[in-house]
């Protein structure tokens, strides 16, 4: 945060009425409320007329106690309070305009103090002020009647606080009820009983058996699964389900995705200058180490120490425990290396602790015990390592061979220094006379503080994210904030009980297990009574099952799975699950680009990859269903689905049992299944022509211009099996020369662009971008330019270095053009160049069409009609549409 004075002159406010325009006119000043007026001086009347509408004006919004606002801890309104001024001091010195802060601020003398930030005050204004503070400030208003408390965070006793106290195993006597299978159920039932909530009932076999395999695996179970569960008696079916889904890879994979969303996965680095680089080396080793280290129960706390400091237990990689630094180094680099830095101190202290300690980056935190020099004690220990070039893994961190304690920056500002801020841990959570860290960078000494079982944060944090994962809403909402403004949440007993435990063994699937078999994790979703619902609308006491849609990975994998395309391999590569043709790799697996995140992600709730993530929302949204109602990929799995069982059986009321089966995992009601034979029976109506990508895209020339327009495209006639050109040999004896196109690369010809030309199939919105690049040392470069019909986006030089584009978009009608014009510059010598563009197209009406320059390239097509989706591919489109589909119970 700025200093206190920063926003002493913001914006401007309403409910300002006109003022007097000299002391004459307010002396007296006639009150309103009938009592006698009151004489002033001239000073004061100076202040009535001239000074309190400016601060009316520019302060109040910001700085009153009408608006409610003291940014910087700063109110303007009144005598003593301006005087005493904020965090930064006094914002004016009586008889001294040079002197006070207010001054500095108007004039714009220092770019810290740009105040109003809506532009700089007339000149007039600003001597008015300065007469005003001459004069020594004279303010007739009265002092603020309950003047803002100056008490610092500081103070605060973090023994005084719920969560920095470590957590202790349940040992009062609580009532146990007949289903309660765990402590937490007779905890939490005392609860919801104490405050009238009516428990629900256990939910049916078949409810539990699919919430089970979503939660453990995010796949559904089979029909024959879910029939052998149900018929089973064994009186243990449940704890063996539970034990045989956690040994299974897929349990791996699910929970690696949860944590992913902690440590802000993504497998490109963010924004990069141009020519450098923007893939991740080695995220994906980061992604696979963490699906071992679940599959294998590593404890969380060692965990915690090989994603802080595994070069310290594993510096040749021998046992692949190197990788799990990517926890520090998968976030996104920044230009500014103190920003890659502050992106690491937050994933730390929010996804580890709970706690926001970069909010103590230019000043102490506002609310919780943590001074800037904890902020600046975690930046030393980050500036003292750094990456090695021979490392084992990309991913990898080391010491420093001298590392060093920071300065407090002031106020944010590197440039700025002040005290020394030595190595070591949180003001808050440590002993008074706690060494510091003096062990390398600090990093091993900071983990081992963060795994110990004595820390009263970590175990509650973790413990509190897989409750939310597996009974729908944490104990705690605020899941990276545990600090002093978060009260303790009713079933604080049930959450201190399993992190209390889970501290004695860090055991990821001991904790699952526990939590999975107990009575509050099989209640049925529906309330017991309607007073339940009325008594605890939200399910704070956990009386009840939440009603939960599968997530983006989850619904994604289980149309996989039910048409038979997924595929089971565990780690590998990223790859790109966006496009018209679907991968069969499991979501998990997604290339995440975090500068250029395709919409899908977005339009699904998928967790943003810039920063750590708390928690996910899940927003009920149009395109949600209208991409799954239009996007080719849904096409693709519904006509496999068909094709399947149409081999199964030709007759139709056979079809639409298996149907159902496959994807619903049951059979089909009397009146279900009597209403989807009469829809197979019906004949199919008019059948749209489904969009090819190859076709959206042709190949051609246009004469060079100084605008780089395309003022006549000329299709290139000749294709030669990997490029389009002009005639059979190349270069063409005519004046495009060597003008040609492949599916990545090309030349332009003497005084010729090349142009590579997409149509648009439908109206709407469209989105662009891809990389363009000259890779040889001779000749003068080339120039890209990309136009939406008469409309240019983007327009560069290219000379030995490569650029990428993103992001760029325009609105487009039905059959109006994208065209990437690729011209020579002076000389068209030496003038190969690179390119690759994806195209995007949300429809008005929702439908998604995506073009790829790479995947798409091909020769002559015979343009035919295709079919659209047939009677049985409808049916099992509508099925994946249902909310029995996309809901877990």
């Amino acid at each position: 945060m700025k200093y206190a004075f920063v926003f002493a002159t913001a914006i401007a406010v309403a409910g300002y009425t006109t003022a007097p325009s000299s002391a004459a006119d307010v002396s007296p000043i006639a009150p309103t409320d009938g009592k006698q007026a009151t004489k002033i001086s001239a000073k004061e009347a100076f202040f009535e007329s001239k000074i309190r509408p400016l601060l009316i004006e520019h302060c109040y919004e910001c700085h009153s106690r009408q608006s409610g606002e003291s940014s910087g801890e700063l109110f303007v309104d009144a005598a003593d309070a301006l005087r005493t001024g904020g965090t930064s001091g006094p914002a004016l010195v009586p008889g001294d305009p040079d002197a006070s802060l207010m001054i500095k601020a108007v004039r714009y003398d220092d770019a810290e103090y740009e105040m109003p930030p809506t532009g700089k005050l007339d000149e007039s204004d600003i001597k008015l002020l300065e007469q005003w503070i001459q004069m020594g400030a004279p303010d007739p208003r009265n002092p603020i009647a309950e003047p803002p408390q100056k008490t610092s965070p500081m103070d605060i006793d973090p023994r005084s606080h719920w969560a920095f106290n470590a957590p202790q195993r349940f040992r009062g006597d609580v009532a146990v009820g007949q289903d309660d299978s765990d402590v937490t159920d007779a905890i939490a039932r005392g609860l919801a009983v104490d405050a009238g909530v009516t428990l629900s009932d256990r939910c049916d076999d078949q409810t539990l058996i699919r919430r089970l395999y979503h939660d453990l695996t995010g796949l559904p179970p089979t029909t024959a699964q879910i029939n052998a569960f149900v018929a089973s008696s064994e009186s243990d079916k449940h704890f063996r389900l539970v034990d045989q889904l956690l040994a299974s890879p897929q349990f791996a994979e699910r929970f690696a995705r949860h944590w992913m969303d902690v440590a802000r996965y993504a497998d490109t680095i963010g924004y990069a200058l141009a020519g450098k680089e923007r893939r991740l080396e080695g995220s994906d080793r980061y992604r696979d180490w963490l699906i071992r280290a679940f599959a294998t129960d590593i404890p969380f706390d060692q965990m915690i120490r090989l994603q802080l400091a595994a070069d310290r237990f594993d510096p040749a990689n021998e046992k692949g425990d190197l990788d799990a630094m990517g926890f520090l180094t998968v976030g996104r680099r920044f230009l500014n290396r103190y920003d890659t830095i502050d992106d690491r101190i937050d994933v730390i202290t929010r996804g580890l602790l709970g706690m926001t300690v970069a909010c103590a980056r230019c000043h102490d935190h506002k609310f919780d015990p943590i001074p800037t020099t904890d902020y600046y004690a975690l930046l030393g220990i980050l500036q003292s390592s750094e990456t090695p070039e021979d490392a084992a893994s990309p991913l990898a961190l080391v010491d420093r061979a001298n590392p060093a304690d920071s300065h407090v920056f002031l106020r944010g500002q590197p440039g700025n220094r002040g005290e020394t801020a030595a190595r070591q841990y949180l003001t808050a959570l440590r002993k008074p006379d706690e060494p510091r860290f003096t062990d390398g960078s600090g990093r091993r000494e900071l983990a081992e503080r963060l795994a110990s079982p004595e820390n009263p944060l970590v175990a509650r944090v973790f413990v509190n994210r897989i409750w939310m994962h597996l009974i729908g809403r944490p104990i705690v909402d605020s899941t990276s904030d545990f600090g002093v403004r978060t009260e303790a949440p009713p079933l604080v007993g049930v959450l201190d009980e399993l992190a209390a435990e889970f501290a004695e063994h860090w055991s990821v699937k001991r904790l699952v297990r526990r939590i999975v078999t107990s009575r509050v994790y099989a209640q049925s979703a529906e309330p017991a009574d309607d007073a339940a619902l009325r008594l605890d609308p939200e399910n704070r006491f956990a009386a009840r099952g939440n009603r939960r849609r599968r997530d983006f990975e989850s619904l994604r994998d289980s149309v996989l799975a039910v048409s038979g395309r997924l595929d089971r391999t565990i780690g590998g590569p990223p790859v790109e699950i966006h496009l018209a043709s679907p991968s069969p790799r499991r979501t998990l697996y997604a290339m995440i680009d975090r500068q250029n995140l395709p919409s899908l992600f977005r339009t699904f709730d998928v967790a943003s990859p810039d920063a750590h993530t708390p928690k996910r929302f899940f927003t009920t949204v149009p395109q949600q269903a209208l991409f799954l109602m239009n996007h080719p990929q849904i096409g693709t799995f519904a006509r496999s689905l068909a094709e399947q069982v149409e081999m199964d059986s030709h007759d139709t009321g056979a079809q639409v049992d298996r149907m159902f089966e496959r994807i619903l995992s049951r059979q089909p009601s009397a009146g279900e299944r009597e209403t989807c034979v009469a829809f197979l029976r019906q004949p199919a109506g008019q059948r749209e022509q489904r969009f090819n990508p190859q076709l959206a895209w042709r190949y051609g020339t246009s004469p060079a211009n100084a605008e780089s327009r395309v003022t006549e495209f000329r299709p290139l006639a000749v294709f030669s099996g990997a490029t389009w050109q002009d005639q059979d040999k190349l270069p063409a004896s005519s004046e495009l020369g060597y003008a040609s196109i492949g599916a990545e690369n090309g030349h332009p010809g003497r005084k010729h662009a090349v142009v590579r030309r997409w149509t648009a199939p439908a109206s709407g919105r469209v989105t662009i971008s891809g990389m363009v690049g000259h890779r040889n040392d001779q000749g003068d470069g080339v120039e890209l330019a990309i136009w939406v019909g008469d409309r240019r986006l983007w327009r560069e030089n290219q000379k030995s270095n490569n650029r990428p584009f993103r992001n760029l978009s325009a609105d487009v009608v039905a059959g109006e053009t994208v065209d990437f014009v690729v011209s020579p510059r002076a000389s068209d010598s030496f003038d190969s160049f690179f390119l690759r563009c994806q195209v995007s197209l949300e429809s008005d009406h929702g439908e998604y069409f995506e073009g790829d320059s790479k995947r798409d390239f091909a020769g002559p097509i015979e343009r035919g009609n295709e079919e659209s989706l047939g009677r049985l591919a409808q049916l099992a489109q509508t099925l994946l549409l249902s909310n029995e589909f996309v809901f877990v119970d």
